[in-house]
């Protein structure tokens, strides 16, 4: 089972043909401005696509920061390439009104909880997801839904022979989560005693720069009483910084009792790819010394990362910082 956009209740907005993702990804025709509801993964990326095609964007986030799930230098470096890309951001503000054609040349005026208007052609809404599980006829197999969908018990099982995966089933909404899932279910459906591993979940944001992420945030590590610290090394200054002319970042989180790798943000050229070095090392436990004795080609961010594991190898060993290299 999949999701399907959440529609918030603003006044007005009932009025409108207001898109969602499947519009954003499908119109034949590119809009004459387009106003984004919600600073996620999907309003960010469409907010660039759209951007780098000449319509006038504006995205509005009611937290803080775009992506406010996420690291907050991943947020600052994609921010930075939306407003690079023409986009204009505006975090701290939600919608509560749409008057549809009340602004210029006949765009939708949307009036922000600030007092202030943003206009769009077209208003895109991606402020979250609901299940629609209505219709699949929960109720014939014993199962009341509500307003929630069950979880399924640790075999991905919500009834005898009745197994859930996709966005409904958790923990996280994303195609290789589901991928993942399904698979899980038919090797238990054939009798495997198995279990889904969900500890290194890579999540992936096709903006430019890209923005990659696993794990947990210091903050998730420190709540969860782990001794973690964090350590943090610039993209600009290292050689696939030079030769990508890029910005970005690489961080990691690491639990000092262990020595292993709890999470890890990035953002630059090939964070998507990049990642799956530490979900791997993060689902197998890997010590952080087999992580610094591990070659990086040169010149890669795969190298940038080594020497960061190199640096905190040194440091939690009591050895000076190593020197700076460029990666």
């Amino acid at each position: 089972i999949g999701s399907r956009s959440r529609i918030p209740d603003i006044a007005g907005l009932d009025q409108i043909d207001a898109w969602d993702n499947r519009e954003g990804t499908t119109a034949r025709e590119l809009p004459k401005s387009l106003l984004i509801m919600g600073g996620g993964p999907a309003g960010t990326e469409l907010a660039q696509a759209y951007a780098r095609y000449g319509v006038p964007v504006t995205l509005v986030d009611s937290n803080p920061r775009i992506l406010a799930r996420d690291h907050p230098r991943n947020s600052e470096c994609v921010q930075a390439g939306l407003e690079r890309d023409g986009a204009t951001v505006r975090t701290g503000v939600r919608a509560v009104r749409v008057d549809p054609g009340a602004g210029a040349d006949g765009a939708h005026r949307v009036q922000l909880s600030d007092g202030t208007y943003a206009e769009g052609h077209e208003v895109m809404v991606s402020i979250g997801r609901t299940i629609p599980f209505e219709g699949l006829g929960l109720d014939t197999i014993g199962i009341i839904a509500g307003d929630r969908m069950p979880r399924p018990d640790e075999h991905l099982r919500i009834a005898p022979h009745v197994y859930l995966v996709g966005d409904p089933a958790g923990p996280e909404l994303h195609t290789h989560v589901a991928h993942y899932q399904g698979e899980m279910a038919v090797r238990i459906a054939r009798g495997e005693d198995a279990t889904p591993d969900y500890r290194a979940i890579p999540r992936a944001l096709y903006t430019d720069p890209e923005a990659a992420s696993v794990g947990l945030l210091l903050e998730q590590a420190l709540q969860a009483g782990y001794d973690a610290f964090e350590a943090t090394a610039d993209l600009a200054p290292t050689a696939r910084g030079y030769t990508a002319e890029a910005d970005g970042h690489i961080t990691i989180v690491v639990d000092r009792a262990t020595r292993t790798l709890l999470g890890a943000f990035i953002a630059g050229p090939g964070a998507s790819e990049l990642i799956h070095e530490v979900v791997l090392a993060i689902k197998l436990r890997v010590p952080l010394a087999e992580l610094a004795d591990t070659i990086h080609a040169f010149p890669t961010a795969a190298r940038v990362m080594g020497s960061l594991f190199v640096q905190v190898h040194r440091e939690l060993d009591g050895f000076a910082p190593a020197e700076a290299t460029n990666g």
